[in-house]
């Protein structure tokens, strides 16, 4: 008798025109790689419960790893040249560079004499004029280096150009961008729980390398599951946010009180517009239905039946 009185139950709900069918579901997120690499670290197994920043996968980051040694040392070089710029020249070198200047001199006052008596024998017929030609060369060559290190003991004076340094300041600046894009590529080789939840499936093993942009990892959320039902036609313009329902689970003897959560404004498949009226009655909308209860150890998919209490006025909506 018992049996009977729950099947006619049952069958009372189904036909009762406020009632709809559905499933339970609860909320999902699909987690992508936007690395192709092998897996090397799968820590959970599906069924697993997770806390926030839990590593579902870990694929391999070296070539990443080695990406990032190589900016980190280049970033290095340049900041080490910035300071370099920045302290401006050694004393040592400007007295390297003053000594080296007066060596110069030196050379072209020999240089400059050697000229003048090569020219003097020249005139007398007692050198070729190869040798003076030679020996002009030196002196030009003489003065020419001595304007050279006359530049270079200036510029050494003079120290640093504020632009030189903002060059460096800049160089130092892109580079120290590139260290934080590779750091933030590595963290990418780590599939992690966005937040708590249930691993729902894991559908790539180890050692496999799944392209980028594959669903690696399903991820359920939430702390209980809601109902998934379809409104139809004729009773969508009862129901909105905030709609009081009852709900009932296959499998359990446990009745839910529950509201609306959402509901779509477009039908499914084909536009109201593009139908006849007797065809429009084949609608239906998308509904998402909040428990009032607690739902615990439930999978997705068990199918469900919702009926609506149209006499019952809404609380606010959107609640």
């Amino acid at each position: 008798m018992a049996f009977l009185s729950l099947a006619l139950s049952g069958c009372s709900q189904t036909n009762n025109q406020n009632t709809v069918l559905g499933t339970l579901e609860w909320d999902r997120v699909e987690l992508v790689n936007e690395v192709s690499e092998p897996i090397i670290a799968r820590p959970y197994t599906e069924g697993a419960k997770l806390k926030s920043g839990d590593v579902i996968l870990k694929l391999d980051e070296r070539r990443a790893q080695a990406t990032l040694d190589q900016a980190i040392a280049n970033r290095d070089l340049l900041a080490a040249k910035l300071q370099e710029l920045e302290n401006g020249p050694l004393p040592e070198d400007i007295e390297q560079a003053r000594q080296t200047l007066i060596q110069s001199r030196s050379r072209l006052n020999l240089a400059q004499l050697e000229y003048t008596r090569i020219k003097k024998l020249h005139q007398q017929t007692l050198v070729s004029q190869d040798e003076l030609d030679q020996a002009l060369n030196e002196w030009q060559s003489a003065k020419a280096q001595l304007a050279l290190n006359q530049a270079n003991l200036d510029k050494l004076q003079t120290g640093t150009r504020k632009e030189q340094i903002e060059q460096a300041k800049q160089a130092l600046l892109a580079a120290d961008q590139q260290v934080k894009l590779h750091e933030i590529n590595l963290q990418r080789h780590q599939i992690k729980a966005p937040s708590d939840g249930v691993l729902d499936s894991l559908p790539f093993q180890l050692g496999e390398q799944p392209n980028a942009g594959s669903v690696v990892a399903v991820m359920l959320f939430g702390k209980q599951p809601y109902a998934r039902v379809h409104i139809p036609e004729e009773l969508r313009a009862s129901i909105r946010p905030g709609t009081s329902a009852t709900v009932y689970i296959d499998g359990t003897e446990q009745v839910f009180s529950a509201r609306v959560r959402s509901i779509q404004n477009s039908p499914d498949f084909t536009p109201y517009y593009a139908l006849t009226e007797h065809e429009r009655s084949r609608l239906s909308y998308l509904a998402k239905i909040d428990l009032q209860g607690s739902v615990e150890n439930l999978p997705a998919g068990v199918p469900v039946s919702v009926t609506f209490d149209l006499t019952k006025p809404d609380t606010q909506e959107g609640s």
